[in-house]
């Protein structure tokens, strides 16, 4: 099952920012309480033999933070991409990251040297005002939560992207439509007592993913597919029982807590 976020299907032009020299990107570190973003690239097709847009690093920003923080550096590896590879249903992922959960307004594609199209067998640099300074900005209107992988598409419009002007100069004004989906969930609960240091295990045929609780009896299984599990206890004092659930459904975007499982003595 996938769920389209709110807020990221219409067509949005893409504007450029000014005055972001003081930015400041912080990196996402450490696994515990982060969800992920994946940004996917697609096109629609155009009337060129190659558009060619070389991304020197994508960025995200959440609400949390002010104008000049708040910003999440998700790929820094420069790349280019010839949009027209991607076009009938074909895509390729430009960035993928781990951030800390929240509201996220914005993505910023910035664009490095060299981007250029291919026409009639000539090849015209494509210029990007404002690419590599301030970025393109994308209006994304997203909430990532902890424990789920979501996946942004940017579908580019390459045709109505380029302008070519009077003088004969190839000028990218993006079109672009952005989908965000959430397409894994996750599971929690805590086990009592707390002593008896389980390993949990969540089976949905025959995916089986395993889990230690903590300290407290907490456990969290991040990432999960969509699907009914089966939730299996063992405990590791075996004077206790192990403990089953059953039909215990996982949804895209959402944590299913389970609740308290309390464990019964032999």
């Amino acid at each position: 099952m996938r769920r389209i976020l709110a807020g990221c299907l219409a067509i949005v032009m893409i504007s450029m920012l000014g005055g972001c020299e003081d930015e400041q990107d912080m990196i996402a570190t450490g696994s515990g309480g982060l969800g992920t973003l994946v940004v996917r690239l697609m096109d629609a097709p155009a009337a060129y033999e190659a558009v060619n847009i070389a991304v020197d690093s994508v960025r995200v920003h959440v609400e949390s933070g002010d104008s000049l923080k708040g910003w999440y550096t998700i790929s820094h590896s420069p790349a280019t991409y010839d949009l027209l590879d991607y076009v009938n249903g074909k895509d390729t992922i430009i960035a993928e990251g781990a951030i800390p959960p929240g509201y996220y307004s914005q993505l910023r594609l910035y664009i490095g040297t060299g981007s250029n199209v291919v026409r009639d067998g000539l090849t015209h640099p494509l210029e990007v005002p404002s690419g590599s300074q301030s970025g393109l900005k994308l209006n994304i209107q997203t909430t990532i939560l902890a424990g789920v992988q979501y996946v942004l598409t940017l579908d580019f419009d390459a045709g109505r992207s380029i302008v070519v002007t009077g003088n004969g100069r190839y000028m990218l004004k993006p079109v672009i439509k952005t989908v965000a989906t959430a397409i894994s969930g996750s599971l929690t609960g805590v086990v009592v007592p707390d002593t008896t240091n389980p390993t949990v295990w969540a089976i949905a045929g025959t995916d089986t993913s395993t889990t230690f609780a903590d300290a407290t009896g907490y456990f969290k299984f991040k990432y999960l597919p969509p699907a009914t599990y089966m939730l299996t206890i063992v405990p590791a004092d075996t004077t206790y029982r192990d403990s089953t659930l059953t039909s215990i459904l996982v949804f895209p975007g959402q944590n299913t807590d389970v609740g308290t499982i309390v464990l019964q003595k032999k």
